[in-house]
């Protein structure tokens, strides 16, 4: 079995900088695809934060949808922002989302997920837009009330320690969560380490959403302003994401499930219609990232939550699965 891949830096445009991600097509004309086992073993073996497989289908010109899986190294889970958009992004270097020339097939414009349907839209020639799936909940305990976890295996910094214990945990869906820790400054931000520790959700988060994956989202607000053209107020973080054993250079899940949760439950909740945040992400791993996520409120609750950047292609090949 032969599956062509591409990988892309995301949410940048200069290669060797952003978020690595290995975008692996399933051709539509193979006999038999690949397995759930060997999706697992191909993404170990890439050994980057995600791995996504895009479905191809028999006819292009008819089908806009894409079916996509999304892998860790470890286990499948059922959104990701930045395989989200690097995926749609591959889609626009093949000519999917191009039909001003002759034989082009129609736009895709439609990413299935095991998180729901994601509208995806072009928005450059190397960049693109995602209706990001949401069901956002604020959990009941922070990580003070994890079991087995001590406050010596967090963070070494104490102030950064005491601020991570008591800071918000919000899923964006089920089975993605973040713990929210908002920080003074950028030095502060700077003294963020990685450690070994891992947050299960049993037992942790509310009734019915214990799965998943729980990361610790950290951010310093770093400025505001508006659009000129619109009006729309922005918000401007230095952020860092970091999860059992890895720091992540740029995270869209985060960063979406940030800007919701400050629109909506923050001490500074949305009063527009729509709040546009940029985020620098990577910038102390050395692979400055920028993210743009708006949030558009309907009635005062959350509507829409609108993940855009770019990526850039660095590698392509082919995998070998026997």
């Amino acid at each position: 079995m032969e599956l062509p891949f591409i990988t892309l830096d995301v949410f940048t445009r200069t290669r060797f900088r952003g978020n690595p991600l290995a975008v692996v097509t399933i051709p539509a004309s193979l006999p038999n695809k690949p397995t759930q086992q060997q999706k697992q073993a191909i993404a170990r073996e890439f050994n980057l934060s995600e791995t996504v497989f895009i479905h191809d289908v028999p006819d292009p010109a008819a089908d806009r949808s894409r079916r996509i899986d999304i892998f860790l190294t470890s286990a499948e889970i059922p959104f990701a922002g930045h395989p989200t958009i690097g995926a749609a992004v591959a889609l626009l270097r093949s000519g999917a989302a191009d039909h001003d020339s002759e034989n082009q097939q129609p736009p895709v414009t439609e990413l299935v997920t095991k998180a729901g349907r994601i509208a995806v839209v072009r928005t450059g020639a190397d960049s693109a837009s995602a209706t990001v799936p949401h069901n956002v909940h604020l959990h009941a305990k922070t990580l003070t009330a994890h079991a087995g976890i001590f406050a010596a295996d967090l963070q070494p910094s104490e102030d950064v320690r005491r601020l991570e214990l008591d800071a918000p945990v919000f899923s964006l869906v089920k089975g993605v969560t973040f713990a929210l820790v908002e920080l003074p400054s950028l030095e502060m931000l700077a003294h963020v380490a990685v450690g070994p520790v891992e947050f299960k959700p049993e037992g942790f988060l509310d009734d019915g959403w214990q799965q998943g994956f729980i990361g610790r989202f950290y951010y310093v607000r770093t400025g505001d302003s508006t659009v000129d053209d619109d009006g729309v107020p922005v918000v401007r973080l230095r952020t860092r994401m970091v999860a059992e054993g890895f720091e992540d250079p740029a995270t869209g899940a985060a960063s979406s499930c940030l800007a919701a949760y400050l629109s909506t439950q923050g001490r500074d909740k949305q009063t527009t219609p729509t709040r546009r945040y940029d985020f620098t992400q990577g910038v102390e791993m050395g692979k400055e990232s920028s993210i743009r996520v708006d949030v558009s409120l309907k009635d005062g609750a959350l509507d829409t939550v609108l993940l855009a950047g770019p990526a850039v292609q660095v590698m392509r090949g082919t995998i070998t699965v026997e």
